[in-house]
């Protein structure tokens, strides 16, 4: 089996217990190996998801998985969230994230560069537009090797995860 059919054999096989248990796949990543093949999949749920979600959904995807013999040989299984840098596996996941830093990573140079930074302007169909460097540019999904959020932490967030440097020392009181 090719490797986007497998990952499409995984997202068959993972999305009908999710959808069960209120969550939703987000992404699938199949890495084959000669000792050891990597499995990784992405699941999301309205309010996020947490180690549970995940240790309850991998107990489930493993089991599954040895029934259904889809991964010939060995191989590890990780199932997570996709996180606040999240990497998107279609363009339709884009929509939500308009006025968004998004990095690209196209398949083949544009103009002598492949990585592209900017703000995600528009999504029709299968195509983006981003802004880059104060001009607009228009990517065809197929062009892009990897699409992933830029998670920007505020002024605040960064204060406050600064712990004494930068941040009011608390004095006083209880916890």
């Amino acid at each position: 089996m090719e490797r986007k059919e497998t990952q499409e054999a995984l997202a068959n096989l993972a999305a009908p217990f999710l959808e069960h248990n209120g969550l939703s796949l987000w992404g699938v990543e199949f890495f084959p190996g000669s000792g050891r093949s990597l499995v990784r999949i992405y699941i999301d749920g309205v309010d996020g998801v947490d180690v549970e979600d995940c240790a309850k959904v991998s107990r489930h995807l493993g089991v599954a998985l040895e029934v259904e013999d889809i991964i010939p040989g060995a191989y590890t299984l990780e199932v997570s969230s996709p996180g606040l840098t999240r990497t998107f596996f279609s363009p339709g996941q884009l929509g939500a994230y308009l006025g968004r830093t998004i990095e690209l990573t196209l398949a083949a140079p544009r103009e002598g560069r492949k990585r592209f930074c900017g703000t995600l302007s528009r999504v029709k169909g299968d195509a983006l537009v981003v802004e880059v460097e104060g001009a607009s540019q228009s990517f065809a999904w197929d062009q892009i090797g990897k699409a992933k959020l830029v998670h920007e932490f505020s002024r605040q967030t960064q204060l406050d995860g600064q712990g004494a440097k930068g941040a009011k020392p608390r004095t006083g009181g209880s916890k």
